[in-house]
């Protein structure tokens, strides 16, 4: 009988607690969704897939999408609130790895009682030993207790035990993260083998590349559900924009909730910010990267003493500081108490992206503590020809004067 496996309208909802608080959290949810049901909350809902011999298949999707429950409930591991789950072949998963180890025992002894539990002669096992060892890198500690083994070791001599008993479904969460750079990359050459011939494999993995490089499908789940289903490359593509858009609205929300303009003192405050983008005389929030770009700092600092300063920071949308400068009010002076100074940028050397510039106004000079007053406010680069080889995140040198606005 071919290998297969066949999964129609599964699902695993969780309970509350079992308690009447615990039902009523829960029938107060149901209306929220699908996540929300009468019974609790639903960490695999409604999931139909089948896999055929020599399927690779590979599950993408954020922290809680339910990955895990589904391999759990491919394993046999859990059980399914509703649906079916049809297997045909037998299931090895590299899950949990190193949780099956046996502390008291030193690791060749636990390579042979696994095989005993995988159904192996002790003649079975004696053919692929020394393949296991030389495999997991553990030398002469394999004859030492696992108790005495570290975290990795553990890793390590789970994985090659399971990778060379020829499964015929393996089941993969995360397990080609064991090690350094170099067993991963064994790891991986292992399961391509083990893929080779004409095995199940069922890989969870946040590394999109192990994805690509093992795996010829690819499911992308979220909230429980399958979403999308096709070719690695699409698949894990879509999943990351998507992944990028959301955590790029989030720090975008978080970027704005610092715009303003905002005084400590009496008689401190920044008047004016204006960017101006090559010889465009308006005021603009928009700035071709490559071209010269001026910045206008008007400020007031009646009662702050002559090493006060005027900082100016940009930076990056995930808070990375990328340009920090100031200038003493004193060699800036206008009139009535205030200063001004104008920034700029020969060749603004920005990739395109969202920034923040922040000008604060700041007594003492640069080791001061808190501004006596602060404005930021939020610009954007863009590119008509992006460059290649990366993004630039680095200004050249800039020039000050003082500005007469």
């Amino acid at each position: 009988m071919s290998l297969r496996v066949e999964l129609n309208g599964v699902s695993k909802v969780y309970p509350l607690g079992g308690s009447a608080t615990g039902e009523m959290v829960a029938a107060m949810t149901s209306g929220e969704g699908r996540e929300g049901t009468l019974q609790g909350k639903a960490a695999v809902a409604g999931v139909t897939l089948t896999l055929n011999e020599g399927e690779r298949l590979g599950i993408v999707g954020r922290n809680g999408a339910g990955k895990s429950t589904l391999l759990h409930l491919i394993a046999g591991l859990a059980d399914p609130t509703s649906g079916s789950i049809r297997i045909c072949g037998k299931v090895t998963s590299i899950m949990t790895l190193g949780v099956g180890l046996r502390d008291d025992l030193s690791g060749r002894e636990n390579i042979y009682v696994d095989g005993e539990i995988q159904g192996k002669s002790r003649s079975e096992t004696d053919s692929v030993i020394e393949q296991i060892i030389d495999f997991s890198e553990l030398g002469d500690f394999i004859e030492y207790p696992v108790r005495t083994y570290s975290t990795g070791m553990k890793a390590r001599l789970a994985f090659a035990m399971i990778s060379h008993i020829d499964p015929e479904i393996l089941i993969i969460d995360e397990a080609l993260s064991v090690g350094d750079a170099s067993f991963s990359a064994k790891a991986t050459a292992r399961i391509l083998e083990i893929c080779s011939r004409g095995k199940i494999v069922i890989l969870v993995s946040h590394g999109m590349q192990s994805i690509r490089d093992i795996c010829n499908r690819c499911i992308y789940m979220k909230d429980g559900q399958v979403v999308m289903d096709g070719a690695p490359d699409v698949v894990t593509k879509a999943y990351i924009d998507e992944v990028r858009e959301a955590d790029e609205a989030a720090l975008l929300q978080n970027f704005r909730s610092h715009v303003g303009n905002r005084s400590f003192k009496a008689g401190c405050e920044i008047e004016r910010v204006s960017l101006f983008s090559g010889e465009n005389e308006q005021n603009c929030v928009r700035i071709e990267a490559g071209y010269r770009l001026r910045i206008h700092l008007v400020a007031r600092h009646t009662g702050l003493d002559p090493a006060a300063v005027l900082r100016l920071r940009i930076v990056r949308l995930d808070d990375v500081l990328l340009f920090h400068e100031e200038f003493t009010v004193s060699d800036y002076a206008l009139d009535h108490g205030r200063a001004g100074v104008e920034v700029e940028f020969s060749c603004l050397a920005l990739g395109a992206a969202i920034y923040r510039l922040d000008v604060s106004l700041v007594e003492g000079g640069s080791a001061a503590g808190e501004p006596s007053a602060e404005c930021s406010t939020i610009f954007e680069v863009f590119t008509m020809n992006p460059p290649s080889g990366g993004k630039p995140m680095l200004f050249y040198p800039v020039s000050a004067s003082l500005t007469h606005h």
